[in-house]
């Protein structure tokens, strides 16, 4: 997936300037790579907003810079602290046939048929850092937690990614755990997992 945001390039740069380049509207940012010189720029903010609400910050970006285009990808975003309004941008100018590094979010799904009364989702691992080529980059990764049981985390070694992706975290980092909801006690949990699985308990002799 890709999008298309106009730029300007920005001759003043400080931190005077860039508050000017904010309170016009626009962000402050740069574009960079292995086959272009550094440059600095600035974007629309609703245009950038827009981006971001629709496909998220991994996104494949045509980038207009002084009437050429640059694909390229968003590399970082920084934030305000107290507002989280977005403050300043780095694209990356990308090639289709060089893997690109980039750090992707975890979708978790079917969380409704793990969760109940008595169990509820710890998600620890929420983005996860990969390497593959820029048409291959996924908007997030999906994993399903419906089988997910107590003391049987998911970790990163149980899930298959697709062939063109590398992962790059640790083989034994937890992505998401089931654990007790509020104080219940085992008897607690037994009778709700009689009735969720609606069968009766074996009675002992």
């Amino acid at each position: 997936m890709k999008s298309f945001i106009n730029s300007q390039i920005r001759n003043d740069i400080g931190s005077n300037k860039s508050n000017r380049v904010r309170n016009n509207g626009h962000i402050p940012g740069v574009v960079y790579g292995h086959d272009i010189e550094p440059k600095a720029i600035e974007v629309d903010r609703r245009d950038l907003n827009r981006i971001i609400k629709d496909y998220g910050e991994n996104i494949l970006v045509d980038l207009e810079v002084g009437g050429h285009t640059i694909t390229s990808m968003i590399k970082e975003i920084q934030r305000d602290p107290i507002h989280r309004e977005v403050i300043h941008v780095d694209f990356q100018s990308i090639s289709y046939d060089k893997p690109i590094q980039a750090t992707v979010p975890i979708l978790l799904i079917n969380k409704s048929e793990a969760e109940s009364n008595y169990a509820t989702i710890q998600h620890q691992l929420r983005e996860v850092n990969i390497e593959c080529l820029p048409q291959d980059l996924p908007e997030n990764i999906e994993i399903s937690v419906k089988d997910l049981t107590f003391g049987n985390p998911i970790k990163v070694a149980d899930i298959e990614f697709a062939q063109e992706i590398t992962v790059h975290n640790e083989a034994n980092e937890v992505i998401a755990s089931l654990t007790r909801a509020g104080n219940l006690d085992d008897e607690e949990v037994e009778q709700e997992l009689v009735t969720k699985n609606d069968f009766e308990p074996i009675k002992e002799d």
